[in-house]
């Protein structure tokens, strides 16, 4: 079978995603996995399904989402409390990936902008070393996806 080059192109970037899911943590990409079988499982269930402490799974949880792997998805009723509880599902397509990567990534810089003008329009210092503690936080994110977008390109 002959490939067009946007068909090659499209099987580089969707191999390049992959490899990046791969090279994730091993903590990570158990709960990466799982969510990827069950296609919308809480945390709850997760937890309740592999006997993990629920604090190994929110964390991994919050880590996927903000490197884009995951998404949340349909609420679920959680039996026991009769409460609904977000269920989380895999990004499977790069172009999914690069989409949501894009918007955090828009978001994360707008974050930063903001922060970085409060912080230069003269606040108290609490509020100096809290925004500068938060700025990191998003520089690291930020380079973090960009990092992560150039591989999955």
């Amino acid at each position: 079978k002959h490939y067009n080059a946007m068909e090659t192109s499209i099987q580089n970037r969707n191999t390049s995603y992959r490899n990046i899911i791969n090279k994730i943590p091993n903590k990570r990409k158990r709960i990466y996995e799982i969510i990827l079988k069950y296609n919308g499982i809480t945390a709850q269930e997760i937890s309740n399904l592999y006997r993990l402490p629920i604090n190994q799974i929110t964390g991994r949880i919050t880590e996927l989402k903000d490197m884009c792997f995951i998404k949340e998805g349909k609420l679920h009723v959680n039996h026991e409390s009769g409460n609904y509880c977000t269920s989380y599902v895999a990004v499977k397509k790069t172009e999914e990936f690069m989409f949501l990567t894009n918007a955090k990534y828009s978001a994360l810089v707008n974050m930063k902008k903001s922060l970085e003008f409060d912080y230069h329009y003269g606040l108290s210092e609490y509020t100096m070393k809290y925004i500068k503690k938060e700025l990191k936080k998003i520089e690291s994110k930020i380079t973090r996806l960009d990092t992560l977008q150039k591989i999955a390109a």
